[in-house]
């Protein structure tokens, strides 16, 4: 298992709020400076793509979870 810190400015499935509805990151947790950690390996539902996505993954219909 690979954990993966990313910036909350980053455009990744994992920060959508359309990934895994409301749910969302099933691995995902909180760091200091804005940054998040991660499960690299994690694939979740999107609720706007209808279709599964892995966490790293992006796209035009990203719209941010965290604020």
């Amino acid at each position: 298992m690979a954990t993966t810190l990313i910036l909350k400015t980053m455009k990744k499935c994992v920060l959508c709020k359309h990934f895994n509805g409301a749910v969302g990151s099933t691995t995902i947790q909180p760091k200091m400076g804005g940054q998040f950690a991660y499960e690299h390996n994690e694939k979740q539902s999107c609720f706007k793509k209808n279709m599964v996505m892995n966490a790293w993954a992006t796209c035009t219909g990203f719209d941010l979870r965290y604020k």
